[in-house]
């Protein structure tokens, strides 16, 4: 344990070499852990799209990674006992989601990391009374209520009139 209280204060000094051999010798979560979680939210499959671009996925997964990392060395060994699987998850969850926040600059991609279940940009919706639309654009509004909701702007494919809808985000 000497050498992680060590290491832990120069984790982001360290060379991937030496980062990928502490996560090999860290025991709370195995290394397959970074890889599954990280093809999970990296690989588009039936269940979910990803919403991180490629291009920061390698510095997202360093970042992620060390942050993650970081904490578990931080943990005694009474709160890694007291640790579900659920709540670890949750935690490498928000930190990824928070750093990739911070690794992308355009709005869109923002609401997409923010709401990766939501209709984006090219998503074709089926309304009841337009019929199939694509969505061209979307925006965050916040009302005086402070609620949030997600504005769609989008373009009928049989008649090519543009329309828009909103609804309330999730808190």
């Amino acid at each position: 344990m000497l050498a992680f209280a060590i290491l832990k204060q120069d984790i982001f000094k360290m060379t991937d070499i030496e980062f990928d051999t502490l996560i090999k010798e860290q025991d709370f979560v195995g290394s397959d852990f970074f890889e599954a979680s990280f093809k999970f939210w990296f690989n588009d499959t039936e269940q979910i799209r990803t919403p991180f671009p490629e291009k920061i996925q390698p510095e997202l997964i360093e970042k992620t990674s060390r942050i993650f990392l970081e904490w578990i060395l931080e943990l005694s060994d009474e709160e890694k006992s007291k640790l579900e699987n659920e709540e670890i998850a949750e935690v490498f969850e928000m930190i990824l989601f928070n750093q990739a926040i911070g690794l992308v600059k355009d709005e869109d991609q923002k609401i997409t990391i923010c709401y990766p279940f939501l209709p984006r940009v090219g998503d074709v919706v089926d309304d009841k009374s337009r019929g199939s639309s694509t969505v061209i654009e979307r925006q965050i509004d916040v009302k005086e209520n402070h609620k949030k909701y997600l504005k769609l702007n989008l373009k009928s494919e049989s008649d090519s009139v543009e329309w828009e809808t909103e609804f309330e985000l999730p808190a």
